[in-house]
């Protein structure tokens, strides 16, 4: 009796060692960092460049102003703003760029002038962050803007339906202008 019982054991335990690791590597990959960590959201430098580019694409631009020591920018650009780029979906749907609106840094606004980030972000009423605005080529919001974050599993949701309007308001306007 003691073998009938010894081998069923065995095989438990073999079942029971092999769950566990697999378990553990779940683990190691769930917490791992994923692809999208390695994509990287483009900074404004020259919005008047971007603006052509979407002029040309008849695209909108999809703008985030952030700050440092956000930890909300921060789960913006890694759960929802990062994963959009690495993707590949978004690609023809919208131009995506970041701007610190802490940085004294200075960038090219829409009408080819030199203006500081925070002067820009002021300018578009960007105060807090972080907030996603939705912007024609000339700069005008397409949409109304989203400001800061909640819950990530059904935000990026709503940043599609952002997306969506402010892809099929531009596109109405070209179709209206010709």
């Amino acid at each position: 009796m003691n073998m009938i019982l010894t081998l069923p054991m065995k095989q438990t335990l073999k079942l029971f060692a092999l769950l566990t690791a697999l378990i553990g590597y779940s683990a190691v990959f769930a917490v791992s960092p994923n692809h999208s960590s390695s994509a990287q959201v483009p900074v404004v430098e020259d919005i008047s460049q971007i603006a052509k580019l979407a002029r040309e694409k008849g695209l909108p631009i999809l703008l985030v102003f952030s700050a440092d020591h956000c930890p909300y920018c921060e789960l913006l650009e890694n759960e929802i703003i990062k994963p959009m780029i690495f993707s590949g979906d978004y690609t023809n749907r919208a131009l995506i760029y970041k701007m610190n609106i802490d940085d004294s840094n200075e960038i090219i606004d829409f009408d080819g002038e030199s203006i500081s980030t925070s002067e820009f972000a002021s300018n578009h009423n960007a105060f807090v962050t972080p907030t996603m605005v939705f912007l024609d080529p000339n700069g005008k919001e397409l949409y109304k803007r989203i400001l800061g974050i909640n819950t990530v599993e059904m935000f990026g949701g709503r940043v599609d339906q952002a997306l969506a309007a402010s892809l099929n308001k531009l596109r109405s306007r070209t179709v209206a202008r010709k």
